[in-house]
Order: C-alpha cells, then structure tokens, then sequence
C-alpha cells in the first residue's frame, strides 16, 4: 500500500464510521440514553474531522481525494454498539501504528498520524471501560446511568 492509498484508505473509514457513530447518537438520543448519545456524537464530529484533516493532507500533497465512505454496521443494542466500536479500534490501532514508518520523510503527515493513534487510543479505552462498567454493573444499570442529557 502506497502512503497515498494509507491515507485516502483512513479519509474513506473515518467518514463512514463519523456517519455511523452519527446514527448510533441519534437512536441513542431518540430512546432517551442522552449522555451516551452526546459522547458518540462527539467521537461522530472528531473522526468527520480527522477525515477532513487527512483530505486537506492529500490536497497539500499533490492528490484530489476521493469521496467515498466505509460501510459500516448499523447496531440497535448498546452492548453491541460498544463492543463493535471496541473491536474495531482494536484493529486498526497496530496498523496505523505500523504505517507511521512510511512517513518517516514527511513529517508533518506522521505528526497527523500519531495525534490520530492518540485519539483512537482514547476512545479505545473509554470504549473498554465502558464495556467493563456494564460486566460490573449489568447493562440495565448502565442505561439508567445513560439517560437524560
């Protein structure tokens, strides 16, 4: 994979997953579990962001960037919408990871790069806390501690 096709591969999965976490917060809000709607919403806004970031990236390049969005599963259930969040930053994580050597000669994209394995990492983890909440206190509790705003 070229580092052009590494990061029109990243604009592509950060605006479909911006797009599902974007639906996931609007079902959330609709069934009244307010504070987790505002918080993957928010996680909506910042890869829609990072996505905008990595186009802007390939414009200073040289490169006009694709419009193309990842599909990305729908889930109803919030256990299954954790999880699933949970096990994809798990995978990509060690391949971002592992791409920042091919900008070893361009800083200002590795740079970029990292900042986004830091805010992945993050999520990541409030995700994994999330999930071990709900294994500690049963999923019926933790919607309770999910309503409102």
């Amino acid at each position: 994979m070229t580092k052009i096709e590494f990061l029109q591969m990243l604009a592509k999965g950060w605006f479909g997953n911006s797009q599902q976490h974007s639906i996931h917060a609007q079902l959330l809000k609709y069934r009244g579990y307010g504070k987790l709607a505002d918080k993957i919403m928010a996680e909506s806004d910042e890869e829609w962001d990072e996505a905008r970031q990595v186009n802007v990236r390939l414009i200073e390049l040289g490169v006009t960037p694709k419009v193309e969005l990842a599909e990305y599963p729908v889930f109803t259930d919030v256990k299954e919408m954790l999880e699933y969040d949970c096990r994809d930053a798990a995978e990509a994580l060690p391949g971002m990871s592992q791409a920042l050597a091919m900008f070893d000669d361009d800083y200002v994209t590795k740079n970029m790069i990292q900042e986004f394995i830091v805010d992945e990492q993050d999520h990541y983890n409030w995700v994994k806390g999330h999930l071990c909440l709900i294994e500690q206190i049963g999923l019926e509790n933790y919607l309770i501690e999910m309503l409102g705003e």
